[in-house]
């Protein structure tokens, strides 16, 4: 038996310890984003059909009050106003928890509306191109993949010099690679002055992609580009399930 030397500390193994916590970090991940789905589901199935039912009543209401010649019709379509403005505001909320729908290029459809929503919401020219039709059937490696998409961009919008944000996906012979490219400087994390600094959105992106096993880099480019690339191994993209495990 080997006693440590004093003033030392048994240390557990690295290996294993590690393989433990990233584990238990999917784990818990996996877990997050269920319940998102799951929220997603009761905001749009729930609160929304409530608040469409709503909005028909008073509708009807108003349309009876008018034509009955009451000045209180005025106030019921108010209602019915503000309530269509609420279920608005449901439905996108019930978009964002669940962004990557089930449907055949679901992904494709998605990074599109965030491209969309981008240009409308922050002013700033987000373009998404598709060389091709990118086909991944895992809806783990979609999630993932535009939830990381989701974050560069909107680090491209806090943090990069230029008025355009590239958003791309294509497939490279045996590979699928997203690209969000921007005019700016790499900001290394710890190293800004910003409190919300990007080493947390960072390390969620570099995590996200452990998980599906994908590849990330961020680099500066010579044009003073910003270039976020996560590359996944194309047969991975189809059969990752949410478990975690390679068919």
């Amino acid at each position: 038996m080997t006693v440590p030397a004093k003033g030392s500390s048994a240390r557990p193994t690295s290996a294993k310890g590690s393989a433990s916590a990233r584990q238990i970090t999917a784990a818990e991940l996996r877990a997050t984003e269920r319940e998102k789905v799951r929220l997603s589901i009761e905001l749009h199935d729930g609160v929304g059909q409530h608040l469409t039912g709503i909005a028909f009543l008073a509708k009807a209401l108003a349309n009876r009050l008018r034509t009955d010649g009451l000045t209180e019709a005025s106030d019921a379509e108010e209602i019915a106003r503000l309530t269509n403005q609420a279920i608005g505001n449901i439905r996108a909320l019930a978009r964002g928890l669940r962004p990557v729908g089930l449907e055949d290029n679901a992904l494709t459809v998605a990074l599109s509306q965030l491209a969309r929503d981008v240009t409308r919401v922050y002013g700033v020219e987000c373009l998404f191109g598709e060389d091709e039709p990118v086909n991944i059937a895992s809806a783990l490696v979609s999630h993932h993949l535009y939830r990381i998409a989701q974050e560069g961009v909107h680090n491209a919008v806090k943090h990069g010099s230029g008025d355009r944000i590239t958003l791309d996906l294509v497939t490279r012979g045996d590979t699928i690679t997203l690209t969000v490219a921007n005019k700016g400087n790499l900001r290394v994390p710890g190293s800004g002055s910003h409190r919300d600094s990007p080493g947390i959105g960072i390390a969620s992106m570099r995590h996200r992609a452990q998980v599906i096993g994908a590849r990330l880099t961020l680099e500066n480019t010579r044009s003073d580009e910003v270039r976020l690339r996560v590359t996944i191994n194309h047969e991975a993209a189809q059969t990752l399930r949410e478990e975690g495990d390679r068919q």
